[in-house]
């Protein structure tokens, strides 16, 4: 059991294999200052790996008809101030796919890892995090907002 504030489950071999349900849980019992500092280096890598690659998991297809863009994901903190790593993925026919860097996304998003893994695991309403400034969006704005309802935001 991790103690409220602790992110000692960041460091465990495991993370990929939380559900999450779980990772919810932990996320929600850990300080926004400690989420910062552990996510760094191998732990981030990791994080944001599995993130991004569950995200075709949580498409709900039904309410993603309709909807066909690619998204840019930039996600800060790779090194100096204005490094990122990116993750691009498209949504199309109901589907999520990770894909290689586009050149023209319709969406581009930018923000910092725990912000983002607070945001997919329901512990922090997107909207409320760009009014804070710790996510931007970019691009079609309308698109963008539609994003929160063809993906499922936290444990199911």
């Amino acid at each position: 059991m991790t103690d409220r504030g602790s992110a000692g489950w960041l460091d465990a071999d495991g993370l990929a294999d939380l559900d999450a349900s779980e990772l919810a849980r932990l996320v929600d019992r850990t300080s926004e200052r400690e989420l910062r500092h552990r996510l760094i280096g191998g732990v981030r890598e990791i994080a944001l790996r599995e993130i991004f690659r569950r995200m075709p998991e949580y498409l709900r297809p039904a309410r993603a008809a309709g909807f066909d863009a690619v998204v840019a994901w930039h996600i800060t903190g790779a090194g100096g101030p204005e490094d990122s790593d990116a993750f691009w993925i498209r949504v199309s026919d109901g589907r999520c796919e990770l894909i290689a860097g586009a050149t023209d996304p319709d969406i581009s998003i930018r923000t910092d890892p725990a912000t983002l893994l607070r945001v997919v695991t329901g512990n922090e309403d997107p909207v409320n995090a760009v009014l804070k400034q710790r996510l931007s969006v970019r691009g079609d704005l309308a698109l963008a907002a539609r994003l929160t309802k063809i993906f499922a935001v936290g444990p199911a």
